[in-house]
């Protein structure tokens, strides 16, 4: 049984496919969208319980996507993924409001079978064991 919706948000169709395919093994529902225009008409739609938002897309980028996601919806959680490891724009998206952070590669992880699912930004954390 689904326990959260999960939006992913990566023009990178490798990196959807690898969290899209985790985070259903979960049992959450995921929704994926490959720019940033798809995935603000996607959580305008679907409404996530979280979204995992990749920085560097061409034509509307992750920090647009973030300050529109901030105006939508101001509590619902953003975790930036990005292969940028550049510390000052980790804080300035923690600042906008971004929940946390995420290098790439990361690696996702999953717990014993006898645990609850992990919250879907906990499991991106731990990094993808893909």
């Amino acid at each position: 049984m689904p326990s959260g919706r999960v939006l992913v948000v990566d023009d990178e169709t490798n990196v959807t496919s690898i969290v899209e395919e985790f985070f259903t093994s979960l049992g959450y529902d995921v929704d994926v969208a490959h720019d940033g225009a798809a995935a603000l008409i996607r959580a305008a739609a679907v409404r996530p319980d979280v979204v995992l938002l990749d920085i560097n897309m061409p034509e509307v980028s992750g920090d647009q996507v973030l300050d529109r996601l901030r105006a939508l919806d101001p509590t619902v959680p953003v975790v930036m993924l990005t292969g940028n490891s550049d510390e000052d724009l980790a804080r300035s998206f923690l600042r906008r409001g971004a929940l946390d952070y995420v290098g790439k590669p990361f690696q996702l992880t999953r717990s014993s079978a006898s645990s609850p699912p992990p919250s879907p930004s906990a499991a991106a954390e731990r990094g993808p064991d893909t």
